[in-house]
């Protein structure tokens, strides 16, 4: 049966309303939860290579030219990794602003009544975008990481 048809009680309604905002609250935690344990994940580890090269490179005596290369190279790409994920956590910031912004003025709008209440709606969803920034930056900081751990293995073992 769908959401409007004339046999589904109102009562009906209001259950599949609550179920779905339910499930759609459950999802959006999921989902945040996962980008933020990510997000600090890939802060730990790129910072923790960054932190052992510098450590390896304070406790040697002598290395040879290809080595300290190979090791400086490792550095470099544990730090972008930590670039990465900074601008990742500013683009966030500026684009859940913006669309806080851009509500903020819809529903002024809306309560000063030059809009009607579907237009709110869908000038809300219009502003809401599906965006490949983060997961470029996020998986470009996991590049890095992988990276670096490679580089800094060939330096130290070949």
């Amino acid at each position: 049966m769908k959401h409007f048809d004339p046999s589904v009680s109102d009562e009906m309604r209001q259950y599949r309303n609550s179920h779905i905002n339910q499930r759609w609250g459950q999802l959006y935690q999921l989902s945040k939860e996962a980008g933020e344990t990510a997000i600090k994940f890939l802060f730990a580890v790129n910072a923790g290579g960054a932190v052992a090269i510098l450590a390896y490179l304070g406790s040697q005596t002598s290395v040879d030219e290809t080595g300290i290369a190979t090791i400086k190279v490792s550095l470099v790409l544990f730090f972008l990794g930590i670039v990465f994920i900074g601008c990742y956590k500013a683009y966030g910031v500026h684009y859940f602003e913006g669309l806080f912004d851009k509500y903020k003025s819809l529903v002024d709008e809306y309560y000063a009544q030059n809009i009607g209440w579907i237009e709110l709606i869908n000038s809300d969803k219009a502003n809401v975008s599906k965006s490949w920034v983060p997961y470029i930056l996020g998986y470009a900081s996991f590049l890095c990481f992988i990276s670096g751990c490679i580089v800094g293995a060939w330096g130290l073992y070949f």
